[in-house]
């Protein structure tokens, strides 16, 4: 886990176009989810996956390959 760490505000996975936290995707993703709560639980609070790292990760990490969300939402 040392690819995720905790960075600067802006630069936090919640930020990041690789950040990805839809509940029902995340119910898809971890079939057992529902079965203990939901995607969209409050414990769950923001937190999601990274598609870069294929981690699931708080939406308040952050790791050296950070990309603001506009910039690959472009193009």
């Amino acid at each position: 886990m040392d690819a995720v760490k905790q960075t600067v505000v802006g630069a936090r996975c919640k930020n990041c176009a690789y950040f990805f936290n839809d509940p029902l995707v995340l119910e898809q993703v971890f079939g057992g989810l529902a079965a203990m709560s939901s995607g969209f639980a409050s414990v769950r609070d923001q937190d999601g996956l990274c598609r870069r790292h294929g981690l699931y990760v708080s939406a308040r990490d952050g790791c050296p390959t950070f990309k603001p969300a506009t910039l690959l939402a472009g193009g």
